[in-house]
C-alpha cells in the first residue's frame, strides 16, 4: 500500500480485527479478482514512507472497485510492529516480481518461483510475533 494514499497511521486507527472494512484499490496485478474467502495480506512498501512491513491480513468478502474485508488476527498486533525482516522482503519481491506498481497483487502458485508462499507468509508472520518480546 502507498502510504501517501493511505497512511500507516490511518490503518492503525481504521482496520480493526473482526469489523468489516473496504479500500478502493485501483490496479489488480494477477489474473482473476479477489474472491470471497481469499486472503488479503496488507503490506506497506519501504518507498514514500518511514515505517513498512506487512501490517496485517483479512478475508475477502468481495471485490468490486472497493475491496470489501474482514481482518483477523493478529492485524491488531502487527499493525503496531509491521512484520519487516529479510524474510518478507524476499516474499514480497517475488510477489511484485519486475512491476512494483499496483494495489492488489494476486498469490499465484503457477507464477511463484519458491512454492508455497501463502505458507511462508503465514509461517513468518507466526515467527515474527513469537520474536516480538
Amino acid at each position: 500500500m502507498a502510504p501517501k494514499q493511505w497512511p500507516p497511521n490511518s490503518f492503525r486507527k481504521e482496520i480493526w480485527e473482526n469489523q468489516r472494512s473496504d479500500w478502493p484499490h485501483r490496479r489488480i496485478k494477477g489474473n482473476k479478482t479477489p474472491e470471497p474467502g481469499d486472503v488479503v495480506v496488507f503490506f506497506y512498501a519501504p518507498t514514500g514512507g518511514t515505517d513498512p512491513g506487512v501490517y496485517g491480513w483479512a478475508v475477502v468478502e468481495r471485490c468490486t472497485k472497493k475491496l470489501y474485508f474482514i481482518p483477523t488476527a493478529p492485524t491488531n498486533h502487527l499493525k503496531m510492529d509491521p512484520w519487516w525482516d529479510d524474510n518478507v522482503k524476499h516474499i514480497v519481491k517475488e510477489i511484485r516480481g519486475p512491476a512494483r506498481v499496483g494495489t492488489l497483487f494476486q498469490v499465484d502458485p503457477k507464477l511463484q518461483v519458491t512454492p508455497n508462499l501463502d505458507r511462508k507468509i503465514r509461517h513468518g508472520i507466526k515467527k515474527w510475533l513469537n520474536a516480538t518480546p
